[in-house]
């Protein structure tokens, strides 16, 4: 499958909440960064990423997403959210980039940017 095609599935899952589509394309060996500190800012495999959204899902109600993308340059794709979330009691409006690197067919790492 070409990264055109791997990325707009990725895409379309995300945004459907079709989570075992979207968690096949993982690499076993999966590192997902966030930027900032704090425990969930580097996590490490399947398991640890399952255990990262597991917290998102435990911890945040979200109100509404918007995505847009995605982007493809080279082994490497992105797509900016947008989110409307519920987190500790307080509603905030939330802008991320997640940057998708591919090897091997699967994504083998994430990385998130948010605006400064």
């Amino acid at each position: 499958m070409s990264i055109e095609s791997m990325a707009k599935d990725f895409f379309n899952a995300v945004k459907e909440d079709r989570r075992d589509d979207y968690q096949a394309m993982w690499a076993d060996n999966i590192v997902s960064l966030e930027s900032g500190g704090g425990p969930m800012s580097r996590v490490e495999g399947r398991e640890q990423l399952l255990e990262k959204h597991a917290w998102w899902e435990d911890n945040t109600e979200v109100h509404s997403t918007n995505m847009e993308g995605p982007y493809v340059i080279g082994d490497q794709f992105a797509v900016r959210y947008e989110m409307d979330v519920t987190m500790d009691g307080e509603r905030s409006q939330m802008a991320e980039t997640g940057v998708y690197t591919v090897r091997d067919g699967k994504i083998a790492e994430e990385r998130f940017f948010y605006p400064s």
